[in-house]
């Protein structure tokens, strides 16, 4: 089967598919889509939203990141990302979908770039908005974790699964923003527990073809 994934070096959606396919040791070719001022006119042929990631199995274009997941899941072998139990397969998803539902759209560039240009909101204003919508996010998920009947050293099982998947990224992102994260032990406990792991590590930004070698020429958030 021939994959291959369009993406950005800090597209927290594609560091996900990144992650998934890394579990399952699935191959793929990674195709880097330039953001400077959004996706290129010519990515939509791709992506009709020009977004990413879009991923590309034998020549059939699927998009959305949870889509992805799910496929990756049903179609490959190897570890699953999900958890067998079935409530806390529910849960891990449920956790998954306030970071791709309740705060990644929020907050992302097409965000930015809408409240810079629609309502002339500076650089501060859209920090403090970007920090807002990720405290209330992620004030939500260390409760849903200290609620667990059963503590597990991952979010919802003994090993990574979907949850995990979703939260290592927006914690990038956040840690790049600057937000003091302490408030979250929890968060932060699993997430370094995350990426010790070879297929979060090699899903990172910083391990991506594209990412800049020159620090100064790295996209800003902004």
């Amino acid at each position: 089967m021939d994959l291959k994934l369009y993406s950005r070096y800090r597209n927290s959606a594609g560091q996900r598919v990144r992650t998934a396919l890394n579990i399952k040791e699935v191959p793929y070719e990674y195709i880097p889509v330039s953001l400077d001022g959004g996706a290129p006119e010519s990515y939509r042929a791709v992506n009709p939203q020009l977004l990413i990631p879009s991923l590309v199995i034998d020549g059939e274009i699927v998009t959305q990141s949870t889509a992805m997941v799910e496929f990756i899941e049903e179609r490959f072998d190897g570890p699953s990302l999900f958890p067998e139990e079935p409530v806390a397969r529910a849960r891990s998803r449920a956790f998954s979908q306030v970071v791709a539902c309740e705060i990644h759209p929020v907050i992302g560039p097409k965000i930015q770039r809408h409240l810079r240009a629609a309502y002339d909101i500076g650089r501060d204003g859209r920090a403090d908005w970007y920090g807002h919508w990720i405290h209330q996010g992620f004030e939500t998920l260390e409760e849903l974790l200290r609620r667990r009947t059963m503590q597990t050293p991952f979010c919802y099982d003994d090993r990574p699964t979907v949850g995990d998947i979703y939260l290592v990224p927006q914690m990038y992102n956040a840690r790049l923003a600057g937000l003091e994260l302490s408030a979250y032990p929890l968060l932060l406990d699993i997430d370094e527990r995350c990426r010790a792991l070879p297929a979060f590590d090699r899903a990172m930004p910083e391990n991506q073809p594209d990412f800049p070698a020159d620090p100064s020429t790295r996209a800003k958030r902004h």
